[in-house]
């Protein structure tokens, strides 16, 4: 009896992680580039506290914009400390949207923000799999890159997402400095 028992929770695991692999990506290929990518123009909210919290705050903006009739069709996060240096409670980002170009922006109060990211050169991974599964499997590729390409980050990640439907693409942009 304790047999079958156990062999039903062992399937019932084992279906789970593959589901879980599918379901998030895992099995999804990244795709890795260095290039010159133009300016972007960043409204955004601070964030404090764990970076895999952020997702509320890019729902907080998400919202605003629809409000203000903002065309922002892309979000992005900017993760400005280590988490291996800093307390998860203490990390700070930014949570926003890239909004188009053409388009004006009255000012904005706080706790709202907007900045120029002026054109620059970036390593740029492509990942069509969850966001959240980013730490685990594109920045360890970026790192590898990093090794054997000789470039160094320049300054803080910015993850951009795109939804299109069910899909969700993240770009990682990692900024380095110019060869």
């Amino acid at each position: 009896m304790i047999k079958y028992v156990l062999l039903t929770v062992a399937a019932a695991a084992m279906s789970l992680a593959v589901y879980l692999f599918f379901y998030l990506g895992l099995q999804k290929p990244v795709q890795i580039t260095t290039e010159d990518r133009p300016a972007m123009r960043l409204v955004y909210k601070e964030h404090l506290g764990a970076y895999h919290r952020i997702g509320s705050t890019l729902q907080e903006v998400e919202s605003w914009a629809f409000q203000n009739k903002l065309d922002c069709p892309k979000t992005f996060g900017e993760f400005l400390d280590d988490p291996a240096a800093i307390d998860q409670d203490r990390l700070r980002s930014h949570a926003g949207c890239i909004w188009a170009s053409g388009q004006e922006l009255s000012a904005l109060e706080p706790p709202w923000f907007y900045r120029e990211q002026p054109a620059r050169r970036y390593v740029v991974a492509r990942f069509d799999g969850a966001p959240g599964v980013g730490p685990f499997k594109v920045y360890p590729k970026v790192l590898e890159y990093f090794q054997q390409q000789r470039v160094r980050q320049a300054a803080p990640v910015i993850e951009v997402y795109s939804v299109d439907g069910a899909k969700v693409t993240t770009e990682f942009l990692f900024p380095v400095d110019a060869q």
